[in-house]
């Protein structure tokens, strides 16, 4: 799959896979650049609790947090809440994928000033390597102790789950996937157009897929099985 796409299908991600540190396990650490170019690592961080979340200028799961994470924000003073700009979840003719880092710095700026961003933005590169390395999901979040140790991650970022986590920190949380029904429409539609009405049109289209996706996984957790891509699955039905 191709980590910059142009274009939305729901092939370009892998519900069936979660890479990177589960809780319990040490937050890989990278080198990611600030908004004004400088470079931070995320082990410039340790000694603070930490929440990491991922989001782009297109996503609407990640738009849909902003306003209630401030309250969350508001509650745990002593806590760093960073949001990790990652890939443009839903590209087009308006906004596609970045060509180079100066362009992805650039749309994350915009991410920031076009939703009121309150927390602190990080940039990753190009070729998404912390993206990947911690499971390439559009809106992902972790919640990391001082000392580096992860607590708490999941595939989608939801403000009550994080604000929960953060209230019951003496203990391990374990549960990494969340149904989910998605943003509302009034947050869906105009965030997509900052792609395109074209990327609007790619999610429209995909719908169908999506739920039927999401429902899979959904059954399989409930069933203590893992859901199966439909690429692998294709996979693995030519070569029985």
């Amino acid at each position: 799959m191709d980590y910059n796409y142009e274009r939305y299908r729901m092939s370009n991600y892998d519900l069936s896979r979660f890479d990177g540190p589960k809780a319990g396990e040490e937050l890989i650490d990278f080198k990611l650049t600030a908004l004004d170019g400088s470079e931070v690592s995320l082990s410039d961080y340790k000694g603070k609790w930490l929440v990491l979340e991922t989001g782009s200028l297109t996503c609407p799961m990640y738009v849909k947090n902003i306003d209630p994470l401030r309250e969350v924000k508001a509650k745990h003073p002593d806590v760093v809440f960073l949001v990790i700009y990652v890939r443009e979840a839903h590209p087009g003719a308006r906004r596609g994928p970045s060509a180079g880092m100066a362009e992805k710095i650039a749309l994350a700026t915009e991410m920031k000033d076009a939703f009121g961003e309150h927390r602190e933005i990080l940039v990753d590169s190009i070729d998404g390597a912390m993206h990947q390395a911690n499971g390439s999901m559009p809106n992902m979040v972790y919640i990391v102790k001082p000392g580096g140790e992860v607590i708490y991650r999941c595939d989608w970022s939801f403000a009550k789950n994080i604000d929960k986590v953060l209230q019951e920190r003496d203990r391990l949380h374990t549960e990494e996937h969340v149904r989910i029904v998605g943003a509302a429409p009034w947050i869906t539609v105009p965030v997509c157009l900052k792609g395109g009405w074209d990327a609007l049109w790619d999610l429209a289209k995909a719908m169908p897929f999506i739920a039927w996706a999401h429902l899979k996984q959904d059954i399989g957790m409930l069933l203590g099985k893992k859901f199966i891509h439909p690429a692998e699955q294709r996979k693995k039905n030519k070569s029985q």
